[in-house]
């Protein structure tokens, strides 16, 4: 009975593995799935080892003996294709569909393999307390085990050699040795049959591998560490950023407070005009300050705030040149050629147009040491827009076509580490790539290697139009209606419908704006608000105006989409006028128009 021992060893550590492994919860992926197979099948052909061995110790060869050591064929076989099974998988693991496609085709294989046992010999040796197997079968499941055991090897040393450098290495290096030790087990079993290693080990192997998979535990506290430290660099990043900005305040209050003190008593109209403008100037400068604060407190709810502020263009233009100027080395020019017949007031959210031009321009600056960087401005104006086209060229080291694709397919969406980032001058390539989008332009690049960058940013922004021409009169008379919507291609198509009406659209993407609107005194002949806003929905947002305003009776429409119109009347009887499909926008927009205006 001396040859039971190591099958009973088997079986105990077996039972060890499957009771802690299935003790806990564990995370459910193709890892731990592949290892709970490894450890079933592992478990099972322990337990029909050491039943072979018991019957043939108690009663010999009896007839049906032979075909369970064909069962027991079978459950090596798989044990060692799940085995392989798992290094397929922590070793392929970017390519699903190859790794699908083998396991198909060896399962197939296993399937044929184990039927044939049936059909082929099987000879059973019980003599002198040596107990083994030979024959035909046995020839067959050793040369695929033999093949199943190469391809392990290859892939573990794929593996260890494409991670020379990395920390998944702890995963390979023990499936390399027991790799190893599979096939020592093999070579002892060959020489000195009565030594049953095999289904030791398998167990030991099992064992082994158990503190390589995947450990939820260990999983669950680093994923904690990581949030933790996020939310410990957002939390100070905003202190920071909010202390700064407080200080930041205190300039431009100070200088309309000396500013205003200077024209108590002024009776020279040049002296007080000059002051207003100074007044003007400093009291935008805080605004924009103001929408940065509100830009970083918004950062839990993961997306950009685009304000509508009116900015001039060459202003923000020179101040984006002074900045590039100062880092210049002695040896790059730096051009402008910048149209003369831009509006001189423009609308759109410049904080964030001049981080774009900023970070192009900081890039230029950083790769080019010799030649020149030119700036270039266009426009196209089309009634009330203007199209900007800013093109920067340098001179600088270039891109490679890996580094053009990785910016040109970067995803528009913005994620928590970029919102951090936002409230710096100089932004990342990427990040001014997702800005730029979030307002409604695109940017285009040409780049060669050793020969240069050419930038050409487009954006589309809306001209202030002076009330003090010539039209005054007929533009004060215009009706005005304000659309609310935080769908950036909506208040983009509602701009388009708009030109064919004797109209002043105004748009907003912030309910609380138009909120501050009607408690300022502002009127409006028409409101349209987005049903599904965030974060006041258009019920909440009607809701607020009728608290700040008594007697609230300007005309407000709800746009809804497809899936609400059959609740239309709802929306009538909570206080709404009427409606507009979003599907039927322009139909629909029409007859709001010409019901109200």
């Amino acid at each position: 009975m001396n040859n039971l021992y190591f099958p009973i060893c088997a079986v105990l550590i077996n039972v060890l593995i499957l009771v802690v492994f299935y003790s806990k919860k564990r995370i459910k992926s193709d890892e731990t799935k592949a290892y709970s197979n490894l450890i079933i099948v592992g478990f099972l052909e322990s337990v029909v080892a050491s039943i072979l061995v018991i019957l043939m110790n108690l009663y010999g060869i009896p007839t049906f003996i032979y075909n369970i050591h064909r069962v027991d064929y079978i459950l090596m076989l798989f044990w060692v294709w799940a085995l392989f099974n798992y290094v397929l998988i922590v070793s392929v693991n970017n390519n699903k569909k190859i790794r699908n496609t083998i396991q198909k085709i060896t399962v197939i294989i296993n399937v044929i393999v184990s039927l044939s046992f049936f059909f082929l010999d099987v000879n059973v040796i019980n003599e002198n307390g040596i107990i083994d197997t030979n024959g035909t079968a046995m020839n067959v499941l050793f040369a695929v085990l033999a093949v199943y055991v190469i391809l392990i090897v290859i892939l573990v040393l794929k593996s260890l050699i494409r991670n020379i450098k990395s920390s998944t290495n702890k995963k390979f290096i023990p499936l390399f040795v027991l790799a190893v030790m599979g096939i020592a087990s093999l070579v002892i079993r060959s020489i000195a049959p009565e030594i049953l290693l095999i289904s030791l080990v398998s167990a030991y192997a099992d064992l082994i591998m158990f503190f390589t998979i995947e450990n939820p535990d260990v999983k669950m506290i680093y994923e904690l560490n990581k949030n933790k430290k996020l939310l410990e660099s957002m939390s100070e990043e905003k202190s920071n950023f909010l202390f700064s900005m407080s200080q930041e305040t205190k300039e431009p209050i100070n200088n309309i407070i000396e500013v205003k003190n200077m024209l108590d008593g002024e009776t020279n109209m040049e002296n007080i005009n000059k002051g207003l403008k100074i007044i003007e100037n400093n009291a935008r400068g805080l605004k924009n300050i103001i929408n940065n604060v509100l830009d970083i407190s918004n950062l839990n709810s993961s997306k950009l705030v685009v304000s509508q502020d009116t900015y001039n263009v060459y202003t923000l233009l020179n101040t984006c040149l002074k900045n590039a100027q100062k880092n210049l080395s002695s040896n790059v020019v730096l051009r402008d050629n910048i149209s003369k017949n831009i509006p001189e007031e423009l609308y759109g959210d410049p904080i964030k147009l001049k981080q774009v031009i900023a970070s192009i321009l900081a890039n230029a600056v950083k790769f080019t040491k010799t030649g020149y960087i030119e700036v270039s401005v266009n426009e196209i104006v089309k009634y009330d827009v203007c199209r900007l086209i800013i093109e920067i060229e340098d001179s600088g080291v270039g891109m490679t076509v890996e580094k053009l694709n990785e910016l040109l397919k970067s995803n528009s969406d913005l994620e928590d580490t970029d919102l951090l980032k936002l409230d710096s001058l100089d932004v990342d390539l990427k990040l001014a790539f997702k800005i730029i989008k979030k307002l409604g332009g695109y940017i285009n690049i040409k780049s060669e290697e050793q020969k240069g960058s050419t930038f050409t940013i487009v954006i589309d922004q809306k001209i202030k139009v002076n009330k003090d021409t010539y039209y005054s009169k007929y533009l004060f008379n215009q009706k005005k209606v304000i659309v609310v919507s935080d769908k950036l291609q909506t208040l983009k198509d509602l701009n388009g419908l708009s030109s064919k009406y004797d109209i002043e659209l105004l748009t907003t993407m912030h309910g609380n704006d138009l909120i501050q609107r009607i408690k300022d005194g502002e009127s409006f002949d028409l409101i349209i608000l987005e049903d599904e806003m965030k974060p006041d929905s258009a019920y909440a947002v009607l809701g607020k105006m009728q608290e700040v305003k008594e007697g609230f009776k300007i005309p407000t429409i709800v746009m809804l989409k497809k899936d609400k119109e059959s609740i239309k009347k709802h929306y009538v009887e909570d206080g709404f006028d009427g409606y507009i499909r979003k599907e039927s926008l322009e139909e629909d927009f029409d007859k709001v128009i010409k019901k109200y205006i």
